[in-house]
């Protein structure tokens, strides 16, 4: 589970304590374990306010705590276990593995990839620096990616803004959505190169995951693993992430020319300064078809 540490100011607490107003988890007060507050974001990143010996601190928690954090330090970096394993690719054989990317994104799309990785291809991946699209660059992204959708076979997902919008309005949630474009991902691969075995990288317990997908007429639950930081453990999950990653980027390149306006990434504050900015511009209800509206930044507005 991904986690950020950062040391916060009274200020700041001031800050954060109306910015998660309506998520904090009722009863997460411990004085005896120096616990102020906590909260719970629709990302299901869980905010810890503690006071240390050193002072304030905010512990974040879950898959897009560093996202998250950046609303508050935009140099925070991800906590490093002193206990931290080498990332190995723990399967080796033909493969099938979906990632997803835009979840921590206040603006652009959910972009879900599902890839087939040969293992005739392994070498290939590893000259090319395959690795978690989250330890390389953009730039770095941009300039393999293309490569390996011309080696590999697979399947995009892309649910744009004013989809997402219109699924959120209809009650289903960040997670629901993401559960859909996983397995429709999955499927379409299968379909074109068999029962091969599939790796996700997990975001919700796997129960869950499959109480989403409950109405669908076809499920992918057969040969299935779903695995924490898969990207780091599967090459096809790996290989998604990148893909995935920039196809994204593709997509915020378009919207920032459409609006003649650079879009950050993430949901920080600079984000909320540039949302503003292009609300004047075409208004708060045509920003929806750019935006997540389930988002505290939309609330921010």
């Amino acid at each position: 589970m991904a986690s950020v540490t950062l040391k916060i100011t009274n200020e700041t607490l001031k800050k954060m304590d109306e910015f998660y107003a309506s998520s904090k988890i009722e009863g997460s007060s411990k004085p005896e374990n120096y616990i102020l507050w906590q909260a719970k974001t629709i990302d299901d990143v869980v905010i810890t306010i503690y006071s240390s010996s050193k002072g304030l601190k905010a512990l974040f928690n879950g898959p897009s705590a560093l996202n998250e954090s950046h609303i508050w330090d935009e140099n925070a970096s991800l906590n490093v276990s002193k206990h931290k394993l080498k990332a190995e690719w723990l399967y080796l054989d033909d493969q099938i593995g979906s990632d997803e990317v835009g979840t921590g994104d206040f603006f652009g799309p959910v972009v879900v990839v599902a890839s087939y990785v040969k293992a005739s291809q392994l070498d290939y991946l590893r000259r090319l620096g395959v690795d978690d699209s989250k330890r390389l660059t953009d730039k770095k992204i941009k300039e393999i990616a293309p490569k390996l959708m011309e080696e590999v076979i697979y399947i995009k997902q892309v649910c744009p803004n004013t989809k997402y919008n219109e699924q959120i309005e209809l009650g289903q949630t960040m997670n629901s959505i993401k559960a859909l474009l996983h397995n429709n991902a999955l499927l379409k691969v299968r379909n074109k190169v068999g029962n091969e075995p599939c790796f996700v990288d997990q975001f919700c317990d796997v129960d869950k995951y499959y109480s989403y997908l409950q109405n669908q007429k076809q499920i992918v639950n057969t040969n299935i693993t779903f695995k924490t930081k898969g990207e780091t453990y599967y090459p096809s999950v790996a290989v998604s992430s990148i893909i995935a990653r920039s196809i994204f980027l593709d997509e915020i390149d378009a919207m920032s020319a459409a609006l003649g306006v650079t879009i950050p990434l993430g949901a920080s504050l600079k984000v909320d300064e540039v949302a503003k900015i292009i609300s004047r511009k075409i208004g708060k209800d045509k920003l929806k078809d750019y935006i997540k509206i389930n988002f505290v930044n939309y609330k921010n507005l």
